[in-house]
Formats: C-alpha cells, structure tokens, sequence
C-alpha cells in the first residue's frame, strides 16, 4: 500500500502542470484526503451516508449531516464535512446516476448551501457552550 505522502507526492506531480497552466482548478489538499477515503463499494453496499461517515472517521474530518437535492444543483444528496478543528466545511455530492460522489470545496459550494451549514456549526458551538 502506498504512503500518503507517496500518493500526495504522485498527485502534486500529476496535476501540477495542469494548474499552473490553468488547465485545471486547484484542488485543496484536505478535498483529496477525503476524496481518496472514499470507498465506492460502501457506497453501493451501504449509501451515501455510511459511506461519507467511513471517509470522514478515515481522513480526519467529522461527517456533519446530508440533504436532499431539490433545485438545480446536479445530484441526488449532498453531505457537510468539517474539519476536526470546525475551521473549514467540506461538501460531498452524490451524482445523479447514485455511483459517483464529487467533493467539493467551501468556496466552490452555493453561498445558500454554505450558510445553510454555517448555521449548523454556530447552533452546535452555542450549545457546546451551553452544556459547559
């Protein structure tokens, strides 16, 4: 089994070029842990959420919660990930074929969507500051 830093290394090297000629959209590092966490047979065995709960506990970050598409936004279902500190949100988008899910960073979400799971974060750090 590779190294992650085998794997980051062979990832910097493979899209490197294509980011600074801008062929290619940076990704972030943390989109990557999370991205090569994912295992599509949980996905097909379980679902998108047990799936997205495994890469999370897998790479460092905390499954939030998941919701339902109903607009425009191309998939089925899209899940809210955070960084073990809360500092940053992930998004993870099941497509609509149900076998593929695309991680998306904070920036590149819909501003409803992000302040959707900023609200989220706010409520559960008031009532983490509430039981204290």
């Amino acid at each position: 089994m590779p190294s992650a830093d085998m794997i980051e290394t062979t990832l910097i090297e493979q899209t490197g070029n294509q980011i600074a000629n801008g062929e290619k959209e940076f990704v972030d590092l943390e989109s990557v842990e999370l991205e090569l966490a994912l295992n599509l047979q949980t996905l097909q065995e379980f679902g998108f959420e047990e799936c997205l709960k495994e890469a999370s506990e897998a790479s460092g970050f905390k499954f939030l919660f998941q919701l339902p598409v109903f607009d425009q936004i191309p998939g089925q279902r899209i899940a809210v990930m955070s960084t073990k500190d809360g500092d940053k949100l992930l998004y993870a988008v099941l497509d609509n074929t149900g076998k593929a899910i695309e991680i998306v960073p904070q920036d590149a979400m819909r501003v409803e969507i992000r302040d959707f799971a900023s609200a989220f974060m706010d409520v559960f750090a008031q009532l983490g500051n509430l039981q204290s």
